[in-house]
């Protein structure tokens, strides 16, 4: 069994090739290896179903449907996916994994080394803000001084002289609400009620029709 990469629209994408009998994936509840998860070791797929060329309409080159550890259906090819050589304790390929595996994490470690000489060698060894010049010191030691001069050492808003006119309370005599009713707007209310009940006879609302 190799481990390659075929063309497609896109790019590439990673298969199988060379498979012995014994890693081809046939009985539904099988752990299997996709091939794009050949280097992760604590995955879990298990297969739900292969299908042959032609015999299903989704599939019509063959494949197969694959459930992750998540509960999520993957579809594949044909070549795609294989028997997990753990499950039969297939040492060849276990080995082939294994030095894989070796080889992807010593180049994690030169590329992590890397990284970390870029980043001292592009750092001066000291951490914080640059020091001050002798000019910028001077510059700013004259602004506080200029700026003490201006306000007497006192900080915050200066007190403001101007005067301002005293506002003159409303009057109300002393009583709240609506002003009452005159003798005469009280006799209009009186004729402007009897008018009215004259005119339904002392009913309320819409009359009817």
């Amino acid at each position: 069994m190799k481990l390659i990469e075929k063309p497609w629209t896109y790019g590439v994408y990673p298969a199988y090739t060379e498979i012995e009998p014994e890693l081809e994936a046939r009985e539904p509840g099988t752990r299997v290896l996709p091939a794009n998860f050949f280097y992760e070791k604590r995955l879990f797929f298990y297969l739900i179903k292969r299908w042959e060329p032609g015999e299903h309409k989704s599939f019509p080159n063959g494949g197969f449907e694959v459930r992750d550890e998540g509960g999520g259906v993957r579809n594949y090819d044909l070549d795609q996916v294989i028997v997990h050589p753990l499950v039969i304790k297939h040492k060849k390929t276990l080995e082939k994994m294994k030095r894989k595996g070796e080889k992807i994490a010593a180049k994690r470690e030169r590329e992590r080394k890397k990284r970390d000489k870029q980043i001292k060698s592009s750092t001066p060894g000291k951490r914080g803000r640059r020091p001050l010049t002798a000019e910028e010191r001077a510059q700013r030691e004259a602004a506080a001084a200029a700026k003490k001069a201006r306000s007497n050492g006192k900080r915050g808003r200066p007190k403001s002289t101007e005067v301002k006119p005293q506002k003159t309370p409303k009057t109300t005599g002393g009583k709240r609400g609506r002003k009452p009713l005159t003798d005469a707007q009280k006799a209009q209310k009186v004729a402007d009620k009897a008018a009215r009940t004259a005119r339904t006879g002392g009913k309320r609302g819409r009359p009817k029709r």
